[in-house]
């Protein structure tokens, strides 16, 4: 597929340099982040490799770094902590979007009284957690990082940034992996919205391969296909543009969220994304998307007036001048009721295994109308659903272990229900 949007150069670069040194510290240094790899005319150990090509092409373009010692080192496998900071780094200096420092935790002080964590990756860590994109409890910083945790942390920080939603289950239409079943539908929600980004694909066999460690060469293969899978657009100076009765309307106004849609730009090549502009209390914010004419605006003040604006953008970075505009004023906030369950309303557990439980639960009630439901594992957000789904899978779980799940309603007016509560004990 095409190159998507220049995040991924971006990460495709980061993953090199922030991958390889950690790489290279864990095998080179103690107590200290490693210098900066060694470029090498050829490495040693790529020879009779499968991916040879690739790799030389791009250290010829100052891409792919290798070791010391003359080596790629294609097999080495990634830790958790090197991810974090590499995803980290990468929406950082792409988008110069810092997530969130904010006030200091109970899991700041964790990270910085965890000896597991190293001083280089404190910050990125602590970031991580703050928006709930890793489960510091789960988190260890020399263990090897799995396909699908690696995926899971690059999407949401896309989503972070606008510019992912996850698939919902309800509206699904293909399945690309035989292993799903290994995934909770939360997590696939976000595999599903990678992969039809083309972002990522499956083995050969048609499986996913979730537990998989990451390698090297595994990053640097997608990076490959990423950067070298498209027109050279570098002498594009064209920006997109708009017709003059081109519009932007609102589909769905709630309290605090709206759900946008407009007319595509035109682009003398091809346009690979749009932003949304508005400003919320003074300040200015940004929705980028990708391959979508839609998004969803969340965070804003009931009754409240706004003015949305879209722009367009092509492969080469340039980004129209003009786009057309709504402005839209959200809804009061009259709805104070909670929802509620019918009486006798339990959630219910089946198909336990060594590692999974699918969980079920009754329709609740709402004056509005019920919106979604939110399902938790012992207190950490695992799903949040649409309200006409009302049964999940979760996975990765440890065998003959207890595990606490609740499930609660909400609706548009952020009013949420009590929990029904169930502990489950997965086969030993």
């Amino acid at each position: 597929m095409k190159k998507i949007f220049a995040l991924l150069l971006t990460l495709a670069f980061l993953l090199t340099v922030s991958v390889g040194t950690a790489a290279a510290k864990s095998a080179n240094a103690k107590g200290k982040e490693a210098g900066l790899l060694k470029k090498q005319a050829k490495f040693s150990d790529m020879q009779d490799h499968w991916a040879k090509q690739a790799i030389e092409e791009m250290q010829d373009k100052g891409i792919a770094g290798g070791y010391e010692d003359g080596t790629f080192r294609p097999n080495n496998l990634c830790t958790q902590a090197e991810v974090t900071v590499l995803i980290d780094r990468a929406v950082s200096k792409m988008f110069n979007i810092q997530t969130e420092d904010g006030d200091l935790t109970e899991d700041d002080n964790a990270v910085d009284k965890d000896s597991d964590v190293p001083a280089w990756a404190k910050n990125g860590v602590k970031r991580a957690v703050k928006n709930n994109f890793i489960n510091l409890k789960r988190f260890h910083s020399n263990v090897q990082m799995s396909r699908l945790e690696s995926c899971i942390l690059l999407a949401k920080h896309m989503e972070k940034c606008g510019m992912l939603e996850p698939v919902s289950l309800s509206e699904l239409n293909f399945n690309p992996f035989k292993d799903c079943g290994l995934i909770s539908d939360e997590d696939y929600g976000y595999i599903l919205a990678l992969y039809k980004l083309g972002i990522i694909k499956g083995n050969p066999g048609g499986n996913f391969n979730p537990n998989g460690a990451i390698k090297r060469v595994e990053i640097f293969i997608i990076i490959y296909n990423l950067d070298n899978d498209d027109e050279t657009v570098t002498d594009d100076v064209y920006a997109p543009t708009w017709d003059n009765d081109s519009e932007i309307v609102a589909t769905d106004v709630g309290t605090d969220t709206v759900k946008l849609k407009w007319d595509p730009a035109d682009d003398n090549v091809k346009v690979t994304g749009y932003k949304i502009t508005y400003t919320v209390n003074g300040v200015n914010k940004v929705k980028t998307v990708i391959s979508t004419l839609t998004a969803k605006i969340t965070g804003l003040d009931a009754d409240e007036e706004y003015e949305f604006t879209v722009q367009a953008r092509d492969a080469a970075g340039n980004w129209s001048t003009d786009g057309p505009s709504v402005e839209v004023t959200t809804k009061e906030a009259n709805d104070t009721t909670n929802p509620t369950w019918p009486s006798g309303s339990e959630l219910e557990a089946s198909s336990i295994t060594e590692t999974s439980v699918t969980l079920e639960w009754p329709d609740a009630k709402d004056n509005e109308g019920v919106t979604k439901y939110k399902v938790y594992q012992n207190g950490e957000l695992k799903a949040t659903l649409d309200a006409d789904e009302n049964e999940t899978t979760i996975s990765g779980l440890e065998a003959g272990t207890e595990y606490t799940f609740k499930v609660k309603a909400g609706d548009d007016a952020g009013n949420w229900s009590s929990y029904l509560s169930l502990k489950v004990e997965t086969d030993s």
